[in-house]
């Protein structure tokens, strides 16, 4: 096996460990969101349901002592369907006469808030393309008001989508693991095989020492015989003799040679074959990682980069803002009276304006910008190499674009604006801290009258 393939072999081997831990990374971006879930959802059922109040803080106990582990949802899968059969009942019970009116508020409250904060939830977690339509199909249950399901099923189902996603990506992680084994095994079995050629080369070495010593041997012996001898007859046949010896030397180390290169032949061709599957397995693998990648960093209803993109953009841009010593800014863009197009419309239409508005968005932003999906209605804009009043320009721009674009929606016209806020980085801020204040910059856009631009100070 020569030095090229081990080192291009342990170089793949490398990458596919950096793989590893972007996806371990990616998993606990997903725990992460899980664990808000809960948050949220045990919020709301505290809120609701006071006299589960014990129940939700077993549960809380529970993930309090998993640290920064993996939530061990075996453990907490019984506390959770305990929770959900309890609010069943409740609910149940909640529609007889005596209770109803009692009720009435409480549960519309409450339905209000799960209707709010689940679609909020599952457009900032990334599905993969098998679990699109279901979370599709959920959205759109949580966002037709005319919809009877119980507040439970609907916490139910986002969870089980939520823990299949997990499950995916435990399956995604075991096989990769599994390759990288293989892998490793493989890499064990190059260098082993380099062993045993590096003691191939010794004893070839040690055989051409013995045939040297043993025809060097013959030649001197021939040489005293040449020098002693007297009958001319007697010295042909010592010499013949000796000749004789000397090619069964010769005829034995080829046939040792022959067999030995044999031998080595087999050992590498079973290598290569070994390694012409490994590399298809890793190509095969590294297409599904490399697809994978990209669909946990687009949202899926818009096209654009999401949340989850944006996170790892805006973290290069700041480092390179930092090295660079220049100037970058965020902003955070909202679609205006975007509820009142949901309600006019459908949310069919709401769909439709989002996309439209992501794509035209994309369109016209500078080469070294990027647009996201925040969630919901908002997108989130990052601009290099852009001062306050720069990015201003560029943003009014935009926007002036946008709202004089006629958007229709099934031959009706459909007016669509946006309003803006931006705040420039200053030194040490972190992008949380910049977006926080982008994000009341676009409070004053939407309090001065909307459709407009504003500029945190």
């Amino acid at each position: 096996m020569n030095e090229k393939v081990k080192t291009d072999y342990r170089v793949k081997y490398e990458q596919l460990l950096a793989e590893f831990s972007a996806l371990e990374a990616n998993e606990q971006r997903q725990q992460d969101l899980l664990r808000s879930l809960l948050n949220r959802v045990l919020f709301a059922v505290d809120k609701a349901y006071p006299e589960l109040a014990t129940t939700c803080q077993s549960l809380r106990d529970v993930m309090r002592k998993t640290g920064d582990a993996p939530l061990p949802i075996a453990v907490l899968q019984p506390g959770i369907e305990q929770l959900g059969e309890a609010i069943r009942r409740i609910e149940a019970s909640s529609l007889a006469p005596d209770r109803a009116e009692l009720n009435e508020q409480t549960q519309a409250a409450e339905k209000a808030d799960v209707r709010d904060f689940l679609p909020l939830l599952l457009e900032r977690v990334a599905f993969t393309e098998a679990m699109e339509a279901r979370r599709a199909k959920l959205l759109e249950v949580l966002q037709n008001p005319r919809d009877l399901t119980l507040n439970s099923v609907l916490i139910d189902r986002a969870a089980s989508l939520i823990n299949d996603m997990r499950r995916a990506l435990e399956q995604e992680k075991i096989e990769l693991t599994e390759f990288l084994q293989q892998l490793t095994d493989a890499l064990s079995e190059i260098d082993q095989s380099t062993l045993m050629n590096l003691g191939d080369v010794q004893t070839q070495r040690e055989s051409q020492q013995a045939l040297n010593t043993a025809v060097t041997a013959q030649v001197a012996d021939i040489d005293r015989t040449v020098a002693d001898a007297t009958d001319l007859d007697e010295l042909k046949r010592v010499v013949r003799e000796r000749i004789s010896r000397i090619s069964e030397h010769i005829h034995s180390f080829r046939q040792a040679e022959d067999q030995r290169l044999n031998t080595v032949e087999l050992e590498n061709q079973a290598m290569r074959d070994r390694i012409a599957r490994l590399e298809v397995s890793r190509s095969h693998l590294q297409e599904q990682l490399v697809a994978s990648t990209q669909k946990m960093l687009r949202d899926t209803l818009t096209g654009l980069p999401n949340r989850l993109a944006f996170d790892e953009r805006v973290t290069l841009e700041v480092a390179r803002m930092r090295r660079e010593n220049g100037a970058l800014c965020l902003a955070i863009w909202d679609i205006d009276h975007f509820k009142k197009v949901n309600d006019t419309f459908g949310h069919q239409a709401g769909d439709k304006a989002l996309h439209v508005v992501g794509k035209t968005l994309n369109k016209l932003i500078r080469d070294v910008d990027m647009v996201a999906r925040y969630g919901g209605e908002e997108f989130v804009m990052i601009l290099p190499r852009a001062n306050l009043q720069q990015a201003f320009v560029v943003l009014e721009r935009i926007r002036e674009t946008l709202a004089n674009t006629a958007f229709r929606f099934k031959d009706q016209p459909l007016k669509i604006t946006l309003s803006c806020g931006v705040a420039e980085f200053s030194a040490n801020e972190t992008h949380e801290a910049v977006l926080a204040r982008a994000d009341e910059a676009l409070y004053l856009a939407k309090a001065n009258g909307r459709n407009r631009t504003e500029m945190a100070h």
